[in-house]
C-alpha cells in the first residue's frame, strides 16, 4: 500500500523511483527536489517528489542533461517548476523520431534487396536490432528507407552510415541552436509570465510551427552548400582530362 503524502523516508522514496538513495540525494543536491518536510533530523517525502523524480527520468530518457533539467527548475518559479517540466516536454512531441518499426526478416530483405554485409552494417550501426522469432526492429525507420534508396543507386551502405555519423554531428549544433532560440524566447517570455494557461496553445503552436521553418532553413543551407562541393567534383574531373588522365574518378 502507497503511503499517504510526505511519509516516505529518502529510501523508501528511492525505491518507489526506481532509483538509488545516492541518486535521490545528488537530484536533491542539484536543486531538483523540493524541500523534504522535516521531522527532527528526519526529512520526509511524498508524491510530489515521487512525479518530479518519475519526470526527471523521463526527461533524461528523452536526452536531457541533468544540467539543461537544473536550467529550466532554476528558470522557473518554485511553485510551478513541475507544471513547466511537463509542459516543455509535452510541447517537444512533434520533434520526437520516428518510432521504431518491428517486421519479419523476410518483409526486412524485400526493403534491403536481401544484401547480408547492408545489413550487418545496419544492424552494427544500431539502426536495426534483430529480435526473436526470425523478427527485426528497425530504429529510425525514414533513416533506413533513405540508405535503403541510396543503395539502389549504387551507394554503399557502410560509407552512408559514416557520412550520417558526419551529418548527425554536425546537425547536434544546429537543433542545440534553435532549441536555445525557442528557450531564450518563446519560452523564457512564457516563463516569466507565469506560465498562463491562455498562452499554452500559442507556445504549443510555436513549437509546433518551428519544425518546418528548421527544416526549411537546414534543407536551404545545404542546397547553398550542395552546388559548390558538385562543382569542385567537376572541376577536378575537368583538370584530370586537361592533364590527359584516364578515369576522372
Amino acid at each position: 500500500m502507497v503511503a499517504p503524502p510526505a511519509d516516505w523516508t529518502i529510501d523508501r522514496l528511492a525505491a518507489h523511483a526506481g532509483m538509488t538513495v545516492r541518486n535521490v540525494r545528488a537530484h536533491a543536491a542539484r536543486g531538483l527536489l523540493p524541500p523534504p518536510r522535516m521531522q527532527g533530523r528526519t526529512g520526509f517525502y511524498g508524491a510530489d517528489h515521487l512525479a518530479r523524480l518519475d519526470l526527471i527520468t523521463h526527461l533524461q530518457a528523452e536526452g536531457f542533461s541533468l544540467a539543461a533539467i537544473e536550467r529550466l527548475v532554476e528558470a522557473t518559479p518554485n511553485q510551478s517548476a513541475e507544471r513547466a517540466l511537463s509542459q516543455y516536454l509535452e510541447m517537444l512531441t512533434p520533434w520526437r523520431a520516428e518510432p521504431p518499426v518491428e517486421l519479419t526478416r523476410e518483409e526486412f530483405g524485400s526493403w534491403l534487396g536481401d544484401e547480408p554485409a547492408s545489413f550487418a552494417a545496419l544492424v552494427a550501426a544500431g539502426m536495426v536490432e534483430e529480435l526473436a522469432d526470425d523478427r527485426i526492429r528497425v530504429h529510425s525507420p525514414e533513416m533506413v528507407r533513405a540508405g535503403v534508396e541510396a543503395a539502389a543507386l549504387g551507394l554503399p551502405v557502410e560509407a552512408l552510415l559514416r557520412t550520417r555519423e558526419t551529418v548527425l554531428a554536425h546537425l547536434d549544433e544546429v537543433a542545440d541552436g534553435f532549441v536555445d532560440l525557442f528557450r531564450r524566447t518563446v519560452w523564457q517570455e512564457f516563463v516569466a509570465a507565469g506560465l498562463p494557461p491562455e498562452r499554452l496553445d500559442d507556445v504549443r503552436h510555436a513549437v509546433t510551427d518551428l519544425q518546418p521553418i528548421a527544416a526549411r532553413t537546414v534543407m536551404s543551407a545545404f542546397r547553398e552548400t550542395m552546388p559548390r562541393a558538385v562543382g569542385e567534383l567537376v572541376r577536378e574531373a575537368s583538370q584530370i582530362l586537361e592533364d590527359g588522365g584516364g578515369d576522372p574518378m
